[in-house]
Parts: C-alpha cells; structure tokens; sequence
C-alpha cells in the first residue's frame, strides 16, 4: 500500500460525527470523486477511488442521509497493477442529493454554477474540517516523505478548485492552484505545510511517519552541507599552501631564504617542508599559535608580491 493509500485508509475509518458535517464530506466526495449515471432507476452517481474503505463511507454516508442503494465493486487495471473501487448509488433520492450537493440545479430558473459549494453546507468550521477530508479522501495524494514533499488534490472544476483553495488557506496552509491538461490543482509543497495538513485531516499515525522521515531527511541534509563545508575548506586550504609554496620557492630563488628574518625563515622552512599540512599542523611543527604562523605566511606572501612588482610580473 502506498503512503496516500494508507493516508486515506486511516481517514476513512474514521467516525464522522454529525450530521452536517457528514453531509458536508458527501458533497465534497462527490464534487471531488462523483460522476452522474443514467439508467432504468433514474439519474444515479457513481465514484471511482482507489481505496476500498472511502468507497464504503460513501456508501455509509448515502444510504444514512438519503436512504438510496448503493453498491460497491472492484475493478482492476492489470497494465498500471492497480485496483479502483467503484461506488454505485441509485434511487429516487440521488437527484435530490445531487441537487443539495450544487451538482444539479435545483430548477431550469435557479441559478446554477457547476463546482459552486453550497453556502449552508459551510457555515461552520466542523463541517468545513469534514468537507476538506472529503475533498482529499475523493482526489486527493501525498507522496511518499521518503521521495519529497506534495500534496494535492486534484479537481475537475475551476470554480470548485478555487472555492476549495480559499476553504484551505483559511486554515493557512499556504496552499496553491494551478491548472494541469483539463484539470484544477489545488497543492502543497512545504513540508512542515503538509505535515500540518495531515494533522488536520486527523491522520495522527500518517503525520507521525511524514515527521519522523522529515527529521531522517533534515539530518542527512544537515549532514551533507557540513560534509560540503568541510571539502570546500580543505580544498581552500590546499590551494592557499600550494600558493604560500610557490611564493616562498620564489623568495629563495630571488632573495635567498637565509636573508629573511630568522622568524619568517623558519615559517618558510616549515611550509616547504611540509607542502600539504594545516595551518593547525604548522602550529604544532613550529610550536606557535595559528594565527602566529597565518602572520608569518602573510608577511612572505607580501614580500613574494614585492619581488613580482619589482621584477614587473603580470598576474
């Protein structure tokens, strides 16, 4: 089972308690995941999801506020190894249904816009809570923390992607919309966002592995930019020695290293002596303190320069 899959199986057997906020997850599930059907019985829904147990809380949640039929199946798609659930529900009540949902129009007078979600369906911030889940429970995805993080619920309406965007973001989640082929992408992308919104979906156990994998990832990152770091100094460090040896092999072959004053010839000494060590390392070698020896180096480096200038070197 996948991270979504099991993210929406912990949802789905979740109580909904009340009726309006139950009727407020239909609506959305059915926005969402539902497609008008026509037959023998009338105008019927059917909804296509890939987990068994939201396909039966549409069943539960049809037949205890409506009272119509409802069937379940499986389906499978042997080419993409995957197995859909289908929802079937019939009866005289589905029209009524789909008409208080803002899926039908309630007469050829009254005003209809199809995706609009009904004002009564979110006047408070329980059923609100119920209608996202169902939003997410119809459309909805996450990936896997292990491979990033997105979360998004797909729609097939601007006008019902942009009510829900709005619905979301009211809760501050930061999310975003962006049309993709036919369809409306309502979508997260921070990590500590989608953490928060699967708190808020009540998926306690799905949040508690997307933040442990979180931590996993923050410390391999962490770790990374350290180990980086430390390349990128050491491969600094070897190209200032490798720069300090040149300029001292250029003092002795123009000046003389006897010359120099005894405390920056025995900082010479040492760097040629030891081409590749630290300045830590150089320390120990000659018994003085980093920032005494980096002073020593500078003073050569200086009279290097000197002699380049005097010698009219382009560098």
């Amino acid at each position: 089972m996948s991270f979504s899959s099991s993210v929406k199986e912990e949802i789905a057997k979740q109580r909904v308690k009340g009726k309006s906020s139950q009727l407020s997850m239909l609506c959305a599930l059915t926005h969402a995941a539902g497609s008008l059907t026509l037959g023998r019985g009338g105008i019927g829904v059917q909804y296509v999801t890939e987990s068994y147990a939201v396909g039966r809380l549409i069943a539960q949640l049809a037949a205890t506020l409506y009272g119509v039929e409802a069937s379940l199946s499986v389906t499978e798609r042997k080419r993409l190894n995957a197995r859909n659930t289908v929802t079937r529900l019939n009866g005289e009540n589905c029209r009524t249904m789909l008409q208080e949902f803002g899926f039908l129009p309630k007469s050829e007078e009254a005003p209809f816009a199809m995706g609009h979600i009904p004002e009564q369906l979110i006047a408070r911030e329980e059923p609100i809570r119920a209608f996202i889940r169902g939003a997410f429970l119809g459309a909805g995805s996450v990936v896997d923390p292990v491979k990033g993080y997105h979360l998004e619920i797909v729609c097939r309406h601007e006008l019902f992607a942009q009510e829900l965007c709005a619905l979301i973001n009211a809760f501050e989640f930061n999310a975003r919309l962006t049309a993709r082929k036919s369809s409306f992408v309502v979508y997260l992308k921070e990590g500590e966002k989608v953490s928060d919104f699967l708190a808020f979906l009540s998926a306690s156990n799905a949040t508690m592995a997307f933040e442990n994998e979180r931590v996993v990832r923050s410390v391999k990152n962490d770790l990374n930019r350290q180990t980086n770091f430390e390349q990128s100094n050491m491969q600094k460090a070897a190209l200032a020695a490798a720069q300090q040896a040149i300029d001292i092999e250029l003092i002795r072959c123009e000046l003389g290293l006897e010359k120099l004053p005894p405390r920056l010839r025995e900082a010479a000494e040492a760097r040629l002596n030891y081409p590749e060590a630290t300045l830590n390392e150089l320390s120990e070698i000659l018994g003085l303190g980093k920032s005494g020896v980096n002073h020593r180096l500078q003073k050569l480096m200086e009279l290097a320069l000197t002699i380049r200038l005097e010698k009219g070197d382009t560098f």
